[in-house]
């Protein structure tokens, strides 16, 4: 690696009593939830074992907000070869009841409706959430023809409706970060008829240049791009010198050409899934 960098402790229903040790490791960056599609033990659904990761320890915890039950039943409603049936909900609401009862703050990640900024507006005392590039640029009314599963992730690419009310919410300044939701997965993988592909594309290096083309074209300002990739960050993890230019801070630094125009193509890519 070329920065800093930290893992997550994933949470499960067995390591919830020692969280608390595991989320002050040297390098790491907390603990994540995933309430809904993931793999084996890394999957906490039920409220009492919510609850219980949330009573152990004290930082802000990580989650993928998704309700695994309702996405079990909506499973006949998957189309085969066809990943824009596929299912991602909303459990935002039953998370932020969970934190406030534990009086623990969360961050709830890649949010994709407004409908979840709108109702976490009212509640940034305890949940912060970040929105992803994929979510604010594709569309599933283009995406899934032109990319198939390639567009497919949790949660899923909604509508235009949807991500044009992302970005109305952003204006509004409710989401504090902006993550990449990093999934890489190789091409024979997602080459795979739906659903038997999986879900998620590489993310990390695409994430400055896709937001500086919304900043070009007049979606979002210079200085609000930055909060949400640096002082955003820094702020709701408690990052100690990082996030500003200041004298005494980290250098971190990434130097652009604001007027400079290419195209994103598998040469340029570092991920080893191409």
């Amino acid at each position: 690696m070329w920065c800093d960098h930290a893992f997550y402790v994933g949470a499960t229903a067995d390591n919830a009593p020692i969280l608390k040790d595991l989320e002050r490791i040297p390098g790491t960056a907390g603990v994540k939830i995933f309430m809904g599609a993931s793999t084996g033990s890394l999957l906490v659904t039920e409220d009492d074992a919510l609850s219980a990761v949330l009573a152990s320890g004290t930082r802000r915890v990580a989650i993928h907000v998704e309700d695994e039950a309702r996405m079990n039943d909506r499973k006949d409603y998957r189309v085969e070869g066809d990943p824009s049936s596929h299912p991602a909900l909303m459990a935002t609401k039953r998370i932020v009841g969970l934190a406030r009862k534990a009086r623990r703050r969360i961050h709830v990640l890649h949010i994709t409706t407004p409908a979840e900024l709108e109702y976490l507006a009212g509640h940034k005392n305890i949940a912060t959430c970040e929105v992803t590039p994929q979510h604010l640029t594709l569309a599933g009314e283009e995406a899934y023809p032109r990319l198939g599963s390639y567009a497919q992730m949790n949660p899923s690419i909604r509508s235009g409706a949807h991500r044009d009310g992302l970005w109305h919410w952003l204006r509004q300044g409710v989401p504090d970060v902006l993550g990449s939701d990093h999934a890489p997965h190789t091409i024979e993988e997602k080459a795979k008829p739906y659903p038997a592909s999986p879900s998620g594309m590489p993310g990390v290096q695409t994430l400055v240049p896709l937001l500086l083309n919304h900043v070009a074209e007049g979606r979002l300002t210079l200085q609000r791009f930055i909060d949400l990739t640096s002082a955003g960050p820094q702020r709701i993890f408690g990052l100690v010198g990082k996030g500003r230019i200041v004298p005494g801070y980290d250098a971190d630094f990434t130097i652009v050409a604001l007027g400079k125009r290419w195209t994103v193509g598998g040469d340029w890519l570092a991920s080893r899934c191409g």
